[in-house]
């Protein structure tokens, strides 16, 4: 092999590699969190009560959290939920829902069993996950509908 070619080699390794987007998955819950704070937010991790990730989050003014599904002790998990809710104490019928969630395909919506609204988006990241891109686009897809649902309730 040439010396050119033996530099341009070692010159490759060196370049840092800004084409490819980071991987965000579920089965490593700091690469979500690194998400939100590379984005200008302090996402906080936590556990839920059973003993799996959940990160709560204050997205320029759209609070929520994200819990962590399919894992096994903790880890590995395969899928994520963004979640909010609202403490409505049955100020929501759930007529007002049922039309909410037949006209938004991504999130849906409910009461719960003690009367307050609630929100969620389901997301399966498998082993593999979703470019830092497409999360993003997702992401925005989540304020959106957390955004409209408060609007649609009067919140």
């Amino acid at each position: 092999m040439s010396k050119f070619r033996q530099a341009l080699l070692a010159a490759a390794f060196l370049i840092p590699s800004t084409g490819f987007a980071q991987q965000i998955v579920a089965t490593d819950a700091t690469s979500i969190a690194n998400y939100f704070l590379n984005e200008g937010t302090e996402p906080s991790i936590e556990t839920d009560n059973t003993g799996d990730p959940k990160i709560k989050i204050d997205h320029y003014g759209t609070d929520f959290v994200i819990y962590f599904y399919g894992c096994s002790d903790g880890q590995n998990c395969k899928s994520i939920q963004f979640y909010s809710g609202y403490r409505t104490d049955g100020g929501v019928r759930l007529s007002k829902i049922n039309e909410w969630n037949a006209d938004n395909r991504y999130a849906f919506a409910y009461i719960s069993e003690s009367g307050n609204a609630r929100i969620e988006q389901d997301l399966y990241l498998g082993k593999n996950g979703v470019s830092s891109d497409d999360f993003a686009k997702i992401v925005g897809v989540w304020v959106r509908s957390v955004k409209e649902f408060e609007e649609h309730i009067d919140w």
